[in-house]
């Protein structure tokens, strides 16, 4: 590795800013008779308002939720400036139904909007029509809405549940609905566990008969959804090699910390000296720790990939420590009892909250079966996505395995809805990792560098890029099996043994260990960096050529090269620059392209390629509009008529609108001059972002001879050396 070709860092002289114009437009709504319309809006509210008094919760809240709906073929998003005119303040938006939301309106309010409501009707000109005539009905919250379609409510059997309460609900006001709600609960459940999480999701976890619920989502005008609890899965490895004896542990080669939230690390003579910390959050019915996955796990995080030329250099060199947070345990069985999402979300916050500005990066190689559905975010994606904003620490989540053979491979495989990535993959803030094979055989699904047969597909649940990085973690053997040859390794349980198995399990870990490289390179940045140079510096991987659909859903944008992350290679230079975005200013970036890639040059080929990343904040009570900003970008090449704007085609840009990433790359071959370029970004927001709101996002600029003819790093460092200085990296030893 060549310390003299560290990125170059894009200073502030490079950076302007110009205003821009806001504008907006709201189809209007026609109605025969506002009088009549009136009149019926007029009833809609006393029969809401009759309702809602008396409701359990009503004494404790000082606002009424209520179902919203426009006229068919009106969005009822298109209506949310009128509507909250009228003192409504929209939370969510339907999946379903464009047309209908979810609001709540103050009770101080109430009168107000009756009385607005009454001169609506009674004048002449029915003033007010403008913000009353785009609602089509108002009404309470119908309970089977509030009820997950899989569960049966007219059930006796037991199920483990979730009651989420609304996130506009006041802090103030918490304490006593929640008190209220476990009240009821305990009539028909003896397990009942509330807790306010950080990301203002107030949640009750018990297991109740399914009959019980129509009836408390009818009572309680605060309990926003009610659904199943979903348990946490890992599989289990198995032991192949001996250990060689003796094994030299080698002195670690960060003094930084990486936790891994799994089943457990087994003090086992060779992880002992790495475990800082032991943290417990296991199940109740558990009598200890499984260690087994947990051990595999954080062996391929400390020791990498190659973990098994131990046999032949007889040392293994770890490269971090650890903070141990075991969530799986075992019974008086010998049965691995994973954890709820309630118990996993407790056990993360605890963490996170412990270790904040220690621990950068948790790995979670565990994962629920269920594929995750369109605008659906479960509550462990949304409680990582808070965390990782709120603390700037970064989680490596395994994309999930596909446990069986789900139809004719690959085809009908792939086809299946089932080969959906699971809970957490889909966190939006979250670098979720899938699967390539490195090793094969005569009767291997998996060629090299192709998707696992295994590994579980995106796209996520905004329908964007999922996963978006791959790494190694195994094959299988036609029809569906295991064959340890073609499978990774790790350490076993007791410390013995190598262990060999398949999984995104096992390819997430190798990702943590070069975010965490990452981290310790540029220690003054902050996870968007690194995600961008993570996603940014990458080596394109395949599905399987019978697969139609876009590769983006299966190997993302490919497997990492670690080391174009940290330094240059010969033909190509990258900028680097880390920046905050306002609501009122397209932003410039500028950077240089060297004379020696100008466009009448014959031996070279110029061709550009961006990253930007960023961390949106997220609304955890409307999954359609989850995501409250975005970030557009447009290239801009120096020309001899002056700075134009760049046509990127669709497949060389990957950028869906309130995603997280924008990756694009353009060949240029005319038409274009060297000197300074630009990169212009615009920064749009939702929901309940503020006016005075700031985006932290990264970019990435990396300018490449296809041609592979000159040195393209020192064309700049000697053309620009006194505009660009090198980024400090600090590489472990």
């Amino acid at each position: 590795m060549s310390e003299e070709k560290f990125h170059f860092e894009i200073p502030k002289d490079n950076i302007r800013n110009i205003k821009y114009d806001k504008h907006g437009f709201a189809p209007s709504v026609q109605r025969i008779s506002h009088t009549d319309h009136g009149q019926k809006l007029k009833v809609q509210t006393q029969d809401f308002i009759t309702t809602e008094f008396k409701k359990k919760d009503i004494e404790y809240t000082s606002d009424l939720y209520l179902q919203i709906e426009t006229p068919e073929k009106i969005t009822i998003k298109s209506q949310k400036l009128k509507i909250e005119n009228l003192g409504f303040e929209l939370l969510s938006f339907s999946a379903k139904n464009e047309s209908i939301g979810t609001a709540k309106i103050g009770k101080e309010k109430l009168n107000l909007f009756e009385q607005r409501l009454e001169n609506y009707i009674s004048s002449p000109e029915n003033t007010g029509k403008t913000y009353f005539a785009p609602i089509e009905s108002i009404s309470s919250i119908p309970p089977e809405n509030k009820i997950d379609e899989t569960i049966d409510y007219e059930s006796n059997e037991r199920i483990e549940i979730v009651i989420n309460l609304f996130n506009a609900i006041t802090s103030k006001e918490l304490l006593a609905i929640t008190n209220s709600i476990e009240a009821e609960l305990r009539q028909f459940s003896d397990d009942v566990k509330k807790r306010n999480f950080k990301n203002g999701v107030a949640s009750l976890h018990c297991t109740i008969q399914a009959k019980y619920l129509p009836q408390l989502a009818t009572d309680f005008s605060t309990i926003k959804e009610i659904k199943t609890s979903q348990t946490f899965v890992v599989p289990q490895s198995t032991p192949s090699d001996a250990l060689p004896n003796p094994l030299t542990i080698n002195p670690v080669k960060s003094d930084s910390l990486v936790c891994i939230v799994d089943s457990g690390i087994n003090k086992n003579g060779i992880m002992d000296n790495l475990i800082k910390e032991q943290l417990i959050y296991i199940n109740s019915t558990s009598i200890d720790c499984d260690y087994n996955h947990g051990t595999f796990v954080a062996s391929r995080c400390v020791f990498g990939d190659d973990i098994d030329n131990c046999l032949g250099t007889h040392s293994l060199s770890p490269y971090f420590n650890l903070i141990d947070l075991s969530v799986f345990g075992v019974n008086n069985l010998g049965q691995v009892i994973g954890p709820s999402e309630f118990l996993l979300r407790t056990a993360i916050e605890d963490t996170v909250d412990k270790y904040a500005g220690i621990v950068q990066v948790y790995n979670l190689s565990l994962g629920a079966d269920t594929p995750i559905k369109d605008s659906e975010f479960s509550d462990l994606a949304k409680l990582l996505d808070f965390l990782s904003k709120e603390y700037k620490v970064l989680f490596v989540v395994a994309a999930g395995n596909i446990r069986s053979l789900l139809g004719t491979f690959p085809t009908d495989h792939y086809g299946s809805p089932l080969s959906r990535i699971g809970c957490p993959a889909e966190s939006l803030l979250g670098l979720t990792v899938g699967s390539i094979a490195k090793h094969t055989n005569g009767t291997a699904l998996s060629d090299v560098n192709f998707v696992s047969p295994f590994s579980r597909k995106g796209p996520g649940a905004d329908n964007g890029i999922k996963p978006e990085l791959v790494a190694h973690g195994g094959n299988l053997i036609d029809p569906y099996s295991n064959s340890p040859r073609i499978s990774t390794y790790g350490i076993s349980k007791d410390g013995k043994n190598l262990s060999v198995d398949n999984g995104t399990s096992h390819s997430a870990p190798i990702i943590t260990q070069y975010a965490q490289r990452l981290f310790d390179a540029y220690p003054q940045s902050d996870p968007n960096l690194v995600k961008g140079l993570l996603c940014h510096f990458t080596e394109p991987r395949s599905n399987h050529d019978e697969l139609s659909e876009s590769g983006l859903n299966y190997v993302g944008f490919g497997e990492p090269n670690i080391e174009r992350a940290l330094t240059a290679g010969n033909f190509n230079a990258a900028y680097i620059y880390e920046g905050q975005l306002d609501q009122d200013n397209y932003q410039f970036i500028g950077f240089h392209i060297p004379s020696t890639l100008r466009a009448d040059e014959e031996d070279t080929k110029l061709r550009v390629k961006i990253t930007v990343t960023y961390d949106p904040p997220v609304n955890p009570d409307n999954d359609k509009e989850y995501s409250e900003a975005r970030i557009t970008a447009t290239l801009i090449k120096n020309t001899d008529r002056g700075m134009k704007d760049i046509a990127i085609s669709a497949e060389d840009k990957y950028n869906l609108p309130w995603n997280p990433i924008i990756q694009f790359e353009k060949n240029f071959s005319r038409s274009y001059s060297a000197g300074f370029w630009e990169l212009r970004l615009r920064l749009y927001t939702r929901g309940k972002v503020k006016n005075d709101y700031l985006q932290d996002y990264s970019v990435v600029v990396e300018i490449i001879d296809d041609n592979k003819k000159t040195d393209v790093y020192a064309d700049v460092e000697n053309e620009f050396s006194d505009i660009y200085k090198k980024i400090k990296v600090t590489i472990a030893a």
